[in-house]
């Protein structure tokens, strides 16, 4: 496991009033819980496509919780992006109310190739590049990108990641590195209401 340079934080489970910060808190810990078992549940070889591992996600994170409702490639309602992220997420309430907005994104990509990985970043379907442009995690301060880490190790990547953003106050901070690996950044983006967005990152370490 890769462990230079990682801030030390403690190990515990908030309890949330799902209050607009409590409920990123709470998902945040769902996903740092229960992503280390994903790779472990599925079968894979290393032709997958991306959208086929994003599948087996999706129906593994619904799998395990009542609190959460995750929507594939949820376009934002508001009109003011055509982008969809990989994965849209609400607050899964027993009565429908229309007026439920998502409170939090997730953009999923492949670490596997010292080039076209770069799309993590940027270009034509660039991760943080499409936060940073407001067009995944519209009007929201906080989202995540999941990284499917196929070979390599985690102190490769984060290395390689961080080589392709130039703003060095943009780079990737390592939090922690168990079963996954979790890092944080915080990008400039194109929204006057938010100007930054702080993602998380939780990196995979795909078994074949």
């Amino acid at each position: 496991m890769y462990s230079d340079n990682i801030e030390e934080i403690s190990n515990y489970i908030v309890s949330s009033d799902f209050s607009t910060d409590g409920r990123i808190v709470s998902l945040l810990n769902f996903l740092e819980e229960h992503l280390p078992e994903f790779p472990n549940k599925i079968k894979i070889t290393e032709d997958t496509h991306e959208e086929i591992l994003n599948q087996k996600l999706l129906r593994f994170l619904l799998s395990k919780t009542s609190l959460f409702w995750f929507i594939a490639e949820n376009r934002n309602e508001t009109g003011e992006s055509k982008s969809k992220p990989d994965f849209g997420v609400y607050e899964n309430i027993e009565v429908y109310d229309d007026n439920q907005i998502r409170f939090f994104d997730i953009e999923c990509k492949r670490l596997y190739h010292v080039t076209k990985s770069k799309q993590y970043v940027s270009g034509k379907t660039g991760g943080i590049q499409r936060f940073k442009e407001n067009k995944h995690g519209v009007d929201l301060s906080h989202s995540a990108m999941i990284g499917y880490v196929e070979n390599e190790t985690f102190s490769f990547w984060h290395n390689k990641v961080n080589s392709w953003i130039s703003d060095v106050t943009e780079h990737l901070r390592m939090i922690a590195s168990q079963k996954i690996v979790k890092l944080v950044s915080t990008h400039k983006r194109q929204s006057p209401q938010f100007p930054t967005i702080e993602l998380t990152h939780f990196w995979l370490k795909m078994n074949f």
